[in-house]
């Protein structure tokens, strides 16, 4: 008989979260104390679309394709008008490619896994904007009751207890049938996937974490993360029990998840100081642009205090352009600016963005000259209050991926450090406070995924990989040689 393999894909599942309830945790703690200790960097941006195409295909995402830094509160309005495309995936996954070698798959509720397609053996998929659960073969639909795995949706606003009911109650729902499905059907390499902790970290971690500054002290939900990291460790737990010793388990996350910033950085008024973005100058216009950006900060800051979310998501649904307003910065004069920070980042505040080139205003030589003094400047630009470098990394995009997609990136991608996010306002100052923050308070981290494997038959020959060597890994796992197009490596080849 072959290797089998279980996989565990836990959105959000963050390491130091993990080693914080350690604990708690008896089945996490077991297998961090018993796996080979290996660090998993994200990909850029850490965002979970983009992140699981890329575990998936063991393609950058250049190459996919799915590519996008989205907002919560922005996907919660997308969501309600159509699913994430996923044709540029389909047939091209490390199931399809162990389907096609005579592997049979059992693959469960996959992030950008709807619409199902044909695979060797079972495929369960839903859609995240509409109660609608699919399988293939159809059969699936009828021998198990589905009823019960549609997404938790929408925003959290006031509704903080249901919420975690209708999420804790998802969780158990997936747990057994995944419980099921492992004991019932036939299967070489069986996943399985969840989103409802990145979900509650997004929503719930200015209520649990008491160094966020927008802790409003002892409250009825500041165990809610804790409770949910709970909830997925006995997950694990049951899923472990029922399979023998010699099954290979892998237990992966796409991306971490912290703090989201509380302080931005206004990279279009650096770019101001420099000569490259131009506000609107006739004196009117200009203080018109003036009210109108005050008058967006001091609405996101009441949606955010009072928990208005769900009202702010059926505005921009209904009203598309009131959301361009909020992340479309007015005070710019388009036809004279070079140079602006991508909208991105969105409504929230987010440490990772980008640099747009306007190439109609530059030459070629112009163009590279402009690129690489932007990079060298915010390099080098330190932080006057801590001294340290405000960027933590910074590159073209060319030298980040290759591959035809790379165009959907912004010209200069880069990371802020020190709980720093990009800001889009060129009002004078470079520094501001986010007024997002209190609306979805917990954010991704690229550098805190997690990678647990046990009991694979070769030990791993390196203790860092990337979001792209998963795929190669699990076929190395499986026996199976992975094709030449993807960019990652299994973690048995040095």
């Amino acid at each position: 008989m072959g290797t089998k393999l279980l996989v565990v894909g836990i959105d959000a599942l963050d390491s130091d979260q993990v080693a914080k309830y350690e604990s708690d945790l008896p089945n996490l703690s077991q297998l961090r104390r018993e796996c080979p200790n290996i660090t998993l960097h994200s990909v850029c941006p850490p965002d979970s679309d983009t992140a699981w195409a890329s575990i998936h295909t063991g393609m950058n995402p250049a190459k996919h394709g799915i590519v996008q830094y989205v907002d919560p509160l922005e996907k919660s309005t997308r969501y309600v008008s159509s699913d994430i495309d996923n044709r540029s995936i389909r047939g091209q996954t490390y199931w399809d490619i162990a389907g096609r070698s005579g592997k049979r798959v059992c693959i469960l509720f996959p992030h950008l896994g709807y619409p199902v397609w044909s695979v060797n053996g079972i495929m369960v998929g839903r859609s995240a904007i509409k109660d609608d659960v699919t399988a293939c073969p159809r059969s699936i639909a009828s021998q198990y009751d589905l009823s019960e795995m549609n997404v938790v949706k929408g925003m959290l606003g006031q509704r903080k207890l249901a919420y975690i009911t209708a999420s804790e109650r998802l969780l158990s729902a997936q747990s057994e049938f995944a419980l099921q499905m492992l004991q019932q059907e036939d299967w070489d390499i069986f996943f399985v996937y969840t989103s409802v902790l990145d979900m509650i970290q997004h929503y719930f971690w200015n209520l649990c974490d008491e160094s966020d500054p927008s802790y409003p002290g002892d409250n009825p939900f500041r165990d809610t993360i804790k409770m949910f990291y709970i909830l997925h460790d006995q997950m694990i737990g049951g899923l472990l029990s029922t399979i023998d010793s010699d099954t290979t388990t892998i237990i992966l996350s796409d991306h971490g998840h912290g703090m989201r910033p509380v302080q931005v950085f206004d990279v279009n008024e650096f770019l101001r100081q420099k000569g490259l973005l131009v506000q609107k100058t006739a004196s009117v216009e200009k203080d018109i642009s003036r009210f109108v950006d005050q008058i967006k900060n001091y609405a996101l800051g009441i949606v955010s205090k009072y928990g208005l979310g769900t009202l702010a998501s059926k505005m921009l649904r209904l009203m598309p352009w009131f959301r361009k307003l909020y992340t479309s910065p007015v005070s710019i004069d388009w036809e004279q600016t070079t140079a602006f920070a991508t909208n991105l980042s969105g409504i929230k505040a987010y440490a990772y963005s980008g640099i747009v080139l306007r190439r109609d205003r530059l030459d070629v030589s112009q163009y590279e000259d402009v690129r690489e003094a932007l990079i060298r400047d915010l390099s080098e630009f330190i932080d006057p209050k801590s001294g340290e470098k405000l960027v933590k990394w910074i590159y073209r995009r060319e030298d980040v991926y290759e591959g035809p997609y790379i165009s959907k990136y912004p010209d200069i991608v880069f990371e802020l450090r020190g709980g720093f996010g990009v800001g889009l306002t060129s009002s004078g100052s470079l520094f501001g406070k986010s007024h997002s923050h209190h609306l979805v308070p917990g954010s991704h981290k690229g550098d805190s995924a997690m990678f647990l494997l046990l009991n694979a038959k070769y030990p791993p020959c390196r203790q860092e990989m990337n979001l792209m060597d998963v795929a190669p890994t699990i076929l190395g796992v499986l026996g199976i040689e992975h094709p030449g197009e993807l960019d990652g490596k299994s973690i048995f080849k040095s």
